[in-house]
């Protein structure tokens, strides 16, 4: 082997220095977008501080850690590292989409919590696992949605995503804890 015929490689070897800058810059973003996640939590407590969600005891809350998350919590729902809450949730080395992802629905690993989550009962939510009984991904944003002022309305999207899964499965969340209706 004394000549390299792959083209790939070839052009590795020409412009490693600046790919190696290139992929630096995914630690950077995925920073951002972690910023930029947990940024929503106050157009979420505006939501309810506008009456978006009539109840009260409504509260909103922030995850940080390996899964962060963003969600709401109904005062008098048992609270505790597995107890139910309605969410949207994503990995700690997140990216935009459709590299990165976003989960939404109600995480408990309770499981005498999860009988009233049948695929009837949440028909929009139709995944479950050990820790999400009901939940369904968000579909990506379209095209170039970070340019100009773009992120605005990527935001109202996940910030009414909550609002909707909660008005859809926080009466199933009261009727698996046992809290009477609002």
């Amino acid at each position: 082997m004394n000549r390299i015929e792959d083209e790939k490689v070839k052009f590795f070897l020409e412009h490693q220095a600046r790919i190696r800058e290139w992929a630096a810059l995914e630690d950077e973003v995925s920073k951002f977008v972690n910023r930029f996640y947990r940024s929503l939590k106050g157009d979420l407590d505006a939501a309810l501080r506008s009456g978006r969600i009539a109840e009260d005891g409504v509260r909103s809350f922030l995850i940080r850690g390996t899964w962060p998350g963003l969600g709401l919590r109904r005062q008098g729902w048992p609270e505790g590292e597995n107890d139910p809450e309605v969410k949207v949730e994503w990995p700690y080395k997140a990216l935009f989409p459709p590299h990165g992802w976003l989960i939404c629905g109600v995480r408990t690993n309770v499981k005498s919590y999860r009988s009233p989550f049948t695929k009837e009962a949440r028909p929009a939510y139709p995944r479950s696992t050990p820790w999400w009984p009901a939940l369904r991904n968000l579909d990506p944003p379209k095209g170039r949605f970070w340019e100009d002022d773009n992120l605005k309305e990527y935001r109202k999207y996940i910030v009414e995503t909550i609002l909707t899964t909660w008005k859809d499965l926080a009466p199933l969340v009261d009727k698996a804890v046992g809290h009477p209706p609002s």
